[in-house]
């Protein structure tokens, strides 16, 4: 019950996070924006660690960390911008919801974790829905936002992935602190001149409420939840859970921001969510 428990909270906060972000980017250059909130989840974590019991980390391990953080961290979060940038929130939440798709892949290949063949219908059915959400989105831009998300998915998977390997030896706030704090550092050196040219005497204290919300809630806590989730219930098992975030995206973006879908959107939103719904079950049962 613990696993499902931190699985539901994690995908809850990324869920309307996504509508918090399209708000903020509203007022922020996205990568300034970006880099402060990243930058309060690092002072999140950095406090944790410190806090902490010291943990004496083998080399090779430390370098895997870092690797993955830089993936699961840097690249997923300048992909993560570009595409929300690009895309309303409620196809963003859907793009952003193949994580389980690839979750599943991943595991068969890297963890030799069974998938039946209907699994592959699956994905299949996933990779068609986020086809026909660009182009129900408007093409253009939009569609280009919704591969950088779904190339942002691939990146969080892959990271996924390393709470049951290299996770697994160390206890969860130190690998997790360690890979988000070393492998944003590029990413924040690429931010930090959109940081320095903002107008910070003139933006509104909603702004600020907002980005420390983001950073904290969605990158320290749901980070947390998350591969903690992963570690007890398996990739496969917590995936399941990533169904919840787009439902939360589409509500929170009809409701707060007034998005509107077209039909061939919803068309491919529906795909994308039966394609995720077969393969994690192939994945689970197989």
């Amino acid at each position: 019950m613990h696993g499902v428990l931190y699985a539901a909270t994690a995908v809850s906060l990324w869920g309307l996070n996504f509508v918090l972000l399209k708000l903020l980017v509203g007022v922020l250059p996205p990568h300034a924006m970006n880099t402060l909130r990243t930058l309060v989840a690092a002072a999140g974590f950095a406090l944790l660690l410190t806090r902490g019991r010291r943990v004496r980390i083998a080399l090779a391990d430390a370098l895997a960390i870092l690797g993955f953080g830089f993936l699961g961290n840097g690249i997923f979060q300048w992909l993560l911008m570009e595409g929300v940038l690009r895309t309303p929130a409620a196809i963003a939440a859907v793009a952003n919801a193949t994580n389980p798709a690839w979750l599943a892949l991943l595991g068969y290949l890297i963890l030799r974790e069974r998938l039946a063949p209907i699994g592959y219908l699956g994905i299949a059915l996933a990779a068609f829905g986020v086809a026909l959400l660009g182009g129900g989105g408007g093409g253009g831009e939009v569609g280009i936002g919704v591969m950088m998300l779904v190339l942002a998915s691939l990146a969080w998977a892959l990271y996924s992935i390393s709470a049951r390997t290299v996770g697994f030896r160390y206890p969860l706030f130190v690998w997790v602190g360690l890979g988000y704090i070393g492998g944003m550092v590029p990413y924040w050196l690429y931010g930090l001149p959109q940081v320095l040219a903002l107008p910070f005497d003139k933006l509104p204290p909603w702004v600020w409420w907002g980005t420390a919300a983001s950073g904290i809630f969605a990158n320290v806590i749901a980070y947390l939840a998350w591969m903690r989730a992963v570690q007890i219930l398996g990739p496969g098992k917590a995936g399941v859970w990533q169904n919840l975030a787009p439902v939360l995206g589409a509500l929170g973006g009809y409701v707060f921001l007034g998005e509107r879908l077209a039909p061939l959107a919803l068309l491919g939103g529906a795909l994308v969510l039966l394609g995720v719904a077969l393969t994690q079950r192939a994945r689970v049962r197989g």
